[in-house]
């Protein structure tokens, strides 16, 4: 088990996910990502590019404030596996808490693709349907 900060693909991806989180500069956060990056979740089930991957971000900065806290971190040359607890609270004043695990493939020093898994059943009353 590595630290975020104990390989540069590892930083590269924590960077990002604080970045997408409460507070974080989402202009900065986009720019760690190649061009023909791609992100899927489990709850949305599709494929994406950063385009739509922002919108999402901004809709749900919209709607909840999100922090992860790190629990672990596995790194395979240019692949990081991440395991977080989001934890946050919506605007109507919704607490939630819910492990999340972030896949990212990097290339030249940036992120190619994210792969994005959690509890689907406790993201949906939380943040609404996903979207398509």
């Amino acid at each position: 088990m590595t630290t975020p900060f104990d390989d540069p693909q590892s930083e590269l991806a924590w960077m990002f996910l604080q970045c997408v989180s409460d507070g974080g500069d989402v202009d900065e956060c986009f720019g760690l990502l190649s061009d023909d990056f791609t992100y899927w979740s489990l709850r949305g089930r599709e494929s994406v590019g950063k385009a739509a991957l922002r919108q999402e971000v901004e809709r749900r900065q919209r709607r909840a404030e999100m922090n992860l806290d790190f629990v672990q971190c596995f790194n395979d040359g240019e692949s990081v596996v991440i395991e977080a607890l989001a934890e946050g609270e919506t605007t109507d004043g919704v607490r939630y808490e819910s492990p999340a695990v972030f896949i990212f493939e990097t290339r030249d020093g940036l992120i190619v693709s994210l792969r994005e898994y959690g509890d689907t059943q406790l993201a949906a009353p939380q943040f609404g349907p996903a979207s398509s």
